[in-house]
């Protein structure tokens, strides 16, 4: 029980020791651009991704591993779910922008795999050395018996706050006003989940081109703090 409290807290804070802290996901961008001013911007921006931008389609993904976990710990179909398991990671692997955004879900996705390996739970398929975020994160989420609506509650949480953490090291935002989106946020991230958790990865959309666009330019910036 402690250690399931323990990753809880992890999962929710924008702390987590997976190296997301190194990210901007295109905020560094938006801000060269000029697009990204105030709190409201910022604000804003979080909002418009949860709403229509790529995160859903990763949410609602987490949902088919956390239930292909399920299925392999029963012993049910273990070659075609094994299977079934890696084409998913691989194609939101391939879905993802650019190289760098690539990378950086490559990145995270191992650290957290190692975070829960501290913590007695190897990952079931170990061969494959590219995964995504969201397969590593239902695999936490799985074995310390989160549910699936927290894990993709807090799934959002956890991206929202590391955006707001790369926004106050590049425009003065302040923490308090920080806090203060974050609090906004949580009725928007509570609809948001139960909306992905009542549809099919087929009717899962999402149209928010400027974010992907913001991203893939990242590289192109003259000075840089963020990795990607």
């Amino acid at each position: 029980m402690i250690k399931s409290h323990l990753l809880r807290y992890l999962l929710i804070s924008p702390n987590l020791p997976v190296g997301g802290f190194c990210y901007s996901e295109g905020l560094e961008s938006y801000l060269n651009a000029k697009d990204l001013k105030d709190s409201n911007s910022v604000k804003e921006l979080i909002i418009s991704e949860l709403k229509i931008g790529q995160i859903r389609l990763d949410a609602r993904l987490l949902l088919d591993f956390f239930d292909i976990f399920n299925e392999l710990n029963d012993g049910k179909n273990l070659k075609s779910n094994l299977q079934k398991l890696l084409s998913l990671d691989r194609w939101i692997l391939s879905s993802k922008d650019s190289v760098e955004m690539r990378e950086q879900q490559i990145q995270m996705a191992k650290s957290l795999f190692d975070l829960t390996k501290e913590f007695g739970f190897e990952y079931l398929h170990k061969k494959n050395k590219k995964n995504s975020w969201p397969l590593a994160w239902s695999w936490a989420s799985y074995c310390f018996e989160i549910t699936k609506l927290e894990m993709v509650e807090n799934f959002f949480y956890s991206w929202s706050a590391n955006q707001l953490s790369a926004a106050l090291r590049i425009i003065p935002i302040g923490s308090t006003k920080a806090q203060l989106i974050q609090r906004d946020l949580l009725v928007i991230i509570s609809k948001v989940s139960k909306e992905i958790m009542d549809k099919e990865i087929d009717d899962i959309y999402f149209g928010n081109i400027g974010l992907a666009m913001a991203q893939q330019n990242h590289n192109d910036l003259y000075t840089k703090l963020f990795r990607n």
